[in-house]
């Protein structure tokens, strides 16, 4: 049966009170757009509201009336939250690095994970405002979002589904840290991007779980973009995981469709360098305020042809196939 697209509304006015939060620095210079000299991450939103340029814009985004849904998917996450998580225990169970990485995989994959991935934790993908951490393994994991759900965007039902995954993915993250501390090692979790100190896409695009696509968020070979991260740090022993590159760039590249479903015009047709990489990026003057006034938006991923239920596989194929010609 086909799956049907995302009714979308492409008569957009920005909302006059919520422009009128916008503050005099640019998001997309916080983000480091144009730059092409390294340095670390800046965080430009979900941090506390007081500490970063765009605070007012996010408290706004924060004081919207929301669905029950909606409330229900934020009670069952702050539930997850305060669950106390095991201490370490004094003995370290020894094992081999390869050992530990399956281990982990496994131990992950029963906890709810639909994606796990190891790789060493670079310092430099943490925030400039925090110290790095001294652990030197993250693991990412993932979580596959309903995508008859997220077909409702932009608005609060997809956006309760986006929260669900933020909570599903969290729970995992948080019964893997005690299962590793129970092991005799550290193990902190990071759930939604509300509780990060490091960006995670870098880390979850060295461990294997996709390409950088158009729309700003990885395009993995089996669930496309429709699904959200966590991480957790350790210092238990583990091996890296390679990247895993099927030919999204291109793809990309020659594709239109986010670009031209996205309302406020935020997805550029081109790269751009963000702190000394050449990438994609998205406009995040353009974008935020439609995602504050829909209370979240996810239309480039959910119209991205790689989320769509059982075509991802048949792109992969596809791209193989002409590669190999």
């Amino acid at each position: 049966m086909k799956t049907r697209s995302p009714d979308i509304d492409h008569e957009y006015t920005p909302n006059e009170d919520l422009m009128a939060l916008v503050p005099d620095v640019s998001g997309n210079d916080i983000n480091g757009v144009g730059e092409v000299g390294f340095r670390r991450p800046s965080p430009v939103y979900w941090q506390e509201p007081d500490s970063i340029a765009h605070g007012k814009m996010q408290k706004w985004f924060g004081s919207q009336d929301l669905i029950v849904d909606v409330l229900d998917a934020l009670q069952r996450r702050q539930v997850i939250f305060d669950t106390p998580m095991s201490d370490v225990a004094d003995t370290p169970v020894e094992n081999e690095p390869d050992v530990w990485a399956k281990l982990v995989e496994a131990a992950a994959l029963d906890r709810g994970a639909d994606l796990v991935g190891i790789t060493a934790f670079d310092p430099d993908w943490t925030y400039d405002r925090f110290d790095p951490p001294a652990d030197p393994w993250v693991i990412m994991i993932g979580g596959e979002q309903d995508f008859e759900k997220m077909l409702n965007v932009p608005g609060q039902i997809a956006g309760a589904e986006v929260l669900n995954i933020y909570g599903k993915v969290l729970e995992t993250a948080r019964t893997l840290s005690s299962w590793i501390r129970e092991q005799g090692y550290h193990a902190e979790p990071f759930g939604s991007p509300t509780h990060a100190k490091f960006v995670q896409i870098p880390p979850a695009l060295e461990c294997g779980f996709g390409e950088l696509g158009k729309h700003g968020s990885i395009i993995n070979r089996r669930l496309g973009s429709n699904f959200r991260l966590s991480a957790v740090l350790t210092d238990m022993p583990l091996v890296a995981q390679k990247s895993d590159e099927f030919g999204v760039d291109d793809f990309c590249a020659n594709c239109k469709i986010c670009e031209k479903a996205c309302v406020p015009g935020a997805i550029r047709s081109g790269k751009v360098h963000v702190r000394g990489v050449e990438r994609w990026s998205v406009d995040f003057d353009k974008c935020i305020p439609y995602f504050n006034e829909h209370l979240g938006c996810s239309i480039c991923t959910t119209v991205c042809p790689w989320s769509r239920p059982g075509v991802a596989d048949n792109l992969v194929q596809k791209l193989a196939r002409r590669r190999s010609t």
